[in-house]
């Protein structure tokens, strides 16, 4: 997660969706795998959605009104930082926000000793994470690239990760787990989602997707927990079948 996303397309989305899936009754934490700001390459900048014309109000305000008019806010504001998520009421009263930045900025990176280092930083990171989030029925993480694909955490662009042995603890806890995963373009969506829905299950138990075609490709899946299984593919199921189904589609378990 960046700071400058905040308010885009992929936003709407996110918020849109925790909104649906906690409805009132499951704790939310947040744990935002926050990276500083990177420039040049035009991502954060997808906010014409917000722009009051007939199309848009009819797409995207009509699927959730209050956020919308937040998220407008906050962009027009100039106030687009995960804090703004927080002050804001973006999400459930009570959510908890783990919002500790997760970057090696300042740290050697050559040598046994500093790979050792950032290791013991990161674990530092995911402890806090742990500890922000205990009491919640649900944790949504945030990583700017989504689930692993073999960079080595240590490495600068693995902060941009989250590891599954990272997620897993909060399966093991009884926490149901919502995890944002962007998607490449060297194959298709669809099984990209499905090879990544078998590693899910393998590692934090059966789980479903949900993929949101507004802006780049993501996709965000859903691990949970045994008590919260049936609710939340409930939940799930009634958000694609109304007006939210024009963004996203449901993937996994009885589809």
């Amino acid at each position: 997660m960046q700071h400058r996303y905040t308010g885009d397309i992929g936003d709407f989305g996110k918020y849109g969706l925790l909104r649906t899936l906690c409805d009132g009754d499951l704790s939310l934490g947040v744990v935002w795998y926050l990276v500083p700001d990177e420039a040049g390459d035009g991502n954060g900048a997808h906010v014409g959605y917000l722009n009051s014309t007939p199309t848009n109000l009819r797409r995207f305000r009509r699927c959730d009104p209050a956020l919308y008019a937040t998220l407008q806010g906050i962009v027009q504001d100039g106030t687009r930082s995960v804090r703004s998520i927080r002050e804001r009421a973006v999400l459930p009263p009570g959510t908890v926000y783990y919002e500790e930045p997760l970057s090696f900025d300042g740290m050697p990176g050559i040598g046994p000793a500093a790979i050792r280092a950032r290791l013991e930083h990161r674990s530092r990171w995911v402890e806090g994470a742990l500890k922000a989030t205990e009491g919640c029925d649900a944790v949504f993480a945030d990583p700017d690239n989504g689930l692993e694909s073999g960079t080595p955490r240590h490495h600068r662009k693995g902060s941009k990760s989250a590891y599954f042995d990272e997620l897993a603890p909060y399966s093991q806890r009884g926490q149901s787990l919502v995890v944002y995963h962007h998607l490449h373009r060297s194959y298709p969506a669809s099984e990209q989602v499905r090879e990544r829905l078998s590693q899910i299950g393998e590692r934090l138990g059966e789980s479903f997707a949900l993929l949101y075609r507004r802006g780049t490709l993501r996709v965000f899946f859903v691990a949970p927990s045994e008590v919260h299984r049936g609710v939340l593919y409930e939940r799930a199921r009634r958000f694609v079948d109304g007006c939210w189904g024009q963004h996203f589609a449901l993937v996994g378990m009885r589809e």
